[in-house]
């Protein structure tokens, strides 16, 4: 390899070369050198995307949120359950912290798509409030239903919580059930 030849003769003489993500330190007439390189693996990487896409959605940097979610999501985890719950933090980042009523038609394809696929009810509920909202249909009825409220039981509180904080649309029957859920006040 040319470029990094150290030609000092001096037998105490330290280099210290870089290439590219390896970094080694040599020594004049050194018996042994010891080269340590670690490479993170795509599940690790995809773990880290996770918890920055989770501490941005917390902060409301919704962006950052999207951007550090989505290479998630490409990179895959291998836990199913944590890759459902990065797909559910990525749909609730991808609305921006605004009512899906208020979002444009290719955010809420986008949230409907990373969901659809996603038993959990948390996941079912969102898009339930994403499909209730966009259409209005809460205008045809102030009163939550009891069925809607006791189907409401089934979703993790954490995510009911995430979901009333991020998605503002109180109006909503499925939010005002989910907000119940979540300890929140009823109307």
């Amino acid at each position: 390899m040319g470029g990094n030849r150290d030609t000092n003769q001096n037998p105490n003489h330290h280099s210290t070369y870089d290439i590219g993500r390896q970094e080694a330190r040599t020594i004049n007439n050194a018996d042994t050198i010891n080269i340590s390189y670690r490479d993170p693996g795509p599940v690790e990487s995809a773990e880290q995307f996770l918890r920055l896409g989770e501490t941005s959605l917390h902060q409301g940097l919704y962006d950052s949120a999207v951007a550090h979610l989505t290479k998630c999501v490409g990179l895959g985890l291998s836990d199913p359950s944590a890759a459902a719950h990065a797909r559910f933090l990525l749909a609730l980042a991808t609305l921006r912290g605004k009512r899906p009523s208020l979002c444009t038609g290719a955010e809420l394809t986008s949230v409907v798509s990373l969901l659809s696929p996603l038993l959990e009810p948390s996941a079912r509920f969102l898009v339930a409030l994403v499909e209730e909202d966009r259409t209005n249909a809460w205008m045809a009825s102030s009163e939550v239903p009891v069925s809607l409220r006791l189907s409401a039981r089934q979703v993790d509180r954490s995510h009911a919580d995430l979901i009333r904080r991020h998605v503002p649309a109180p109006q909503s029957r499925v939010w005002q059930a989910l907000n119940e859920r979540a300890g929140g006040t009823t109307s």
